[in-house]
């Protein structure tokens, strides 16, 4: 395997302790600079290591008895310093206490870079659409 395809096995691993609760292993594969960038899909965009690793630790804080089901890749490309993945991720943990954990599926875009020997992720975003839908839903609609 290449640096890069241990960056990604490294993250689906911190993935699990992510939905249980420990956002700490996901934090540490993201990248340490300050350009680094999250958009999850319960908040807005956020810039800077800062503000990543708290907008990274919030969601987990919810989570418990959960785990990474799969991994569907859609698309990858590498070069010696920068690559991406596009994939599905599909796990479930409980949220809130539910009695039973509850299902998802995310549309994820990751990119890394070599930062030193290692390689980190230098952005992510992930949304929950799985499937196609009229434009107009994704359009601010005006208040009435």
């Amino acid at each position: 395997m290449s640096g890069f395809d241990d960056a990604i096995v490294e993250f689906d691993l911190a993935l699990n302790h992510y939905l249980n609760g420990d956002p700490g292993a996901v934090q540490d594969v993201f990248s340490r600079g300050e350009d680094v960038t999250l958009c999850n899909p319960v908040g807005p965009p956020c810039r800077g290591r800062e503000a990543v690793v708290r907008a990274a630790a919030e969601p987990s804080s919810h989570f418990t008895g959960g785990n990474l089901k799969g991994v569907e890749e859609v698309s990858r490309f590498v070069a010696p310093d920068l690559g991406y993945v596009v994939r599905i991720e599909r796990g479930q943990a409980h949220v809130d206490g539910s009695s039973e954990p509850i299902p998802y599926a995310l549309r994820v875009t990751l990119v890394l870079r070599r930062e030193g020997e290692s390689w980190k992720i230098s952005h992510r975003h992930a949304d929950p659409i799985m499937a196609p839908r009229p434009l107009a839903t994704a359009m601010e609609q005006p208040p009435a």
